[in-house]
């Protein structure tokens, strides 16, 4: 279209190169406006270099031509003219002034055609807050002098604005954060001449589901169309807390949804997906998603760091958890495998959290056996976090022959913990007596017992586990988990006189008991024949030598004794007495 003024152009460059001192006028061509309807239209330069001679039309049937001269106007106030063109034909048109300037440089108007303006391409229309920005090239027609835009509404394609000067327009009353909005731009002249729309642009609308219990925000949006080259790729942008948006993930250029896992309670995300047009730097942004997260606080961290045996042999546990959690259930669960463990006993939390928290399985019996023991909470999205296994220090112990028990330990077992040393205890009546600390290896002890103490009959021992519990927050607690009281009772040990004498020294015939700490006993004296002469429960009362008030002879008699004690344990003896008179 600018053949004619490119030469021009040029021969004005030759003339200044070859030192021409003259000053080079120009004619001017007129103002040549548009073709519509088969008439041209122009504004009238202004020439003052000569007198008027016409206005000279040239016509061709392609842009690059030839051209020949259409018309001569000769009079110097029309501004437009009429080429008759009943078969529709393409037709190319210039002008140029015809002045009597001798010797100056005449210059040709732009080359317009018949044909509707050129379109102008849409480059992007992008969402910028609630408004749409659109951009686009301008029209190859040199007669373009505005650019209307269209937008596509409910109740069609209407015309919403005209662009004067520029290439670019927001439009302000758009509803870009509610639904994707669509867009022409048609090439307008002077004539009113349009050109034919366009691809339609449309913005791209993004929604988002967020799902407090996953902690995720599922993105989804229609993908941009009708660039030229396409989408190249697809940028996910953030800005946390209102600090700038970056680019936190691109995308293939068919994704159409999006996953942003880890968000976290309270905290602001505003996100956007951006296009860009395969090959350039042209975007597209997608409206702004902004979120102030309410999301269920789950429980990360739960850490079952002591349970512990108390003088009852109930068991307390000690805990710590994330103080956040939003959580509905505490379940505490007990085995006597490590195994399979059911739910002994669930409560609701009491609010706000803590960080250390305890409470005792009433329905245990350490005394019994070992216990595993686990927490369980449940938050509110049903999600069940699981903590570490504890279990309890079982302690057992028997009487040996030596007046000495023997007491013996499951070894300390907290996960997540670890052992330092155990402290033994000895527990005699209402007294309480630290006897020794060991080494983290040893899971025994005998302790002796003074058979002249009849309190030391029955002993009751615990241990003490000291160790360090290792938290998920990095502290180390120290920790004293105590066994189960185990009681030892000493055997009974009985002494049996042969012989007693009713009116000498030793005047009534009974056992002597050592550690005789019974629940049942029973002394039976017989004659030699089997008749029953005397019997007793009480350990106290002994056979005098008499039945019914009488004194028995001298002779051989037959006793039988038994005796059980607290532990279960029998004891039984029998044999031959002498009476002495």
């Amino acid at each position: 279209m600018k053949v004619k003024r490119i030469i021009l152009s040029s021969l004005i460059f030759w003339l200044l190169l070859l030192g021409t001192r003259q000053t080079v006028a120009q004619v001017f061509p007129p103002d040549f406006l548009c073709v519509k309807a088969d008439t041209l239209l122009w504004n009238l330069p202004t020439n003052t270099c000569g007198t008027f001679n016409s206005f000279d039309i040239y016509v061709g049937d392609n842009y690059n031509g030839p051209y020949s001269l259409l018309i001569n106007i000769t009079n110097p106030t029309t501004d437009l003219y009429f080429h008759s063109n009943p078969l529709s034909e393409t037709r190319y048109y210039y002008m140029e002034s015809n002045y009597n300037c001798p010797g100056e440089l005449v210059l040709t108007s732009d080359t317009l055609s018949n044909l509707a303006p050129e379109v102008a391409r849409i480059n992007s229309v992008s969402v910028n807050g609630n408004n749409v920005e659109i951009s686009w090239q301008e029209s190859d027609s040199p007669e373009v002098s505005a650019y209307i835009i269209y937008k596509t509404t409910p109740i069609g394609t209407v015309p919403i604005d005209t662009v004067y000067s520029g290439t670019t327009y927001v439009d302000v009353n758009a509803l870009a954060e509610s639904v994707s909005e669509s867009y022409y731009v048609v090439a307008l002249d002077e004539c009113g001449n349009t050109s034919i729309f366009d691809f339609q642009h449309s913005t791209m609308f993004a929604e988002a589901v967020v799902d407090p219990c996953e902690q995720t925000i599922n993105f989804s949006w229609n993908l941009y169309d009708n660039w030229p080259n396409g989408i190249g790729s697809q940028e996910i942008w953030l800005g946390l807390n209102g600090s700038p948006p970056i680019v936190v993930d691109t995308l293939s250029a068919n994704d159409t949804s999006y996953l942003h896992s880890g968000i976290n309670d309270a905290e602001t995300y505003c996100f956007f997906i951006r296009a860009i047009q395969a090959n350039t730097t042209i975007f597209s942004n997608s409206n702004q998603l902004c979120f102030t997260l309410d999301i269920v606080q789950p429980m990360r961290n739960l850490f079952l760091k002591n349970v512990s045996v108390n003088a009852t042999n109930e068991v307390e546990l000690f805990w710590f958890w994330d103080t956040d959690a939003e959580i509905n259930t505490v379940n505490i669960l007990r085995s006597t495998e490590n195994t399979n463990y059911p739910i002994v006993s669930s409560s609701a939390p009491t609010f706000p959290l803590i960080d250390n928290n305890n409470a005792v399985d009433l329905g245990s019996n350490a005394n019994a056996s070992k216990l595993f023991y686990t927490l369980q909470t449940i938050d509110d999205c049903d999600t069940i976090a699981i903590s570490n296994y504890a279990s309890t220090i079982y302690l057992t112990g028997e009487a040996l022959e030596d007046r000495t028990n023997k007491i013996s330990w499951t070894p300390f077992d907290i996960e997540g913990a670890s052992i330092l040393t155990y402290d033994i205890y000895r527990v005699v009546g209402s007294n309480t007596d630290f006897l020794i600390t060991v080494d983290s290896l040893t899971t025994s002890y005998i302790d002796p017992v003074n058979p002249k103490n009849e309190a030391e009959s029955n002993v009751c021992y615990f241990v003490v586990a000291n160790a360090i519990a290792h938290l998920p927050n990095g502290v180390n607690e120290p920790i004293a988990s105590r066994s189960n009281t185990r009681c030892v009772e000493q055997l009974t040990t009985l002494l049996m006189p042969n012989a007693f004498a009713p009116y000498g020294k030793n005047q009534e015939f009974r056992p002597v008991v050592v550690f005789g700490e019974t629940v049942d006993y029973t002394l039976q004296i017989f004659d030699r024949w089997g008749a029953q002469l005397f019997e007793s429960n009480n350990i106290d009362d002994g056979w005098d030598g008499r039945k019914e008030g009488n004194d028995m002879p001298q002779g051989t008699y037959i006793y039988s004794v038994k005796i059980v004690q607290k532990s279960g344990r029998t004891i039984e003896d029998s044999g031959v007495l002498f009476l002495l008179r």
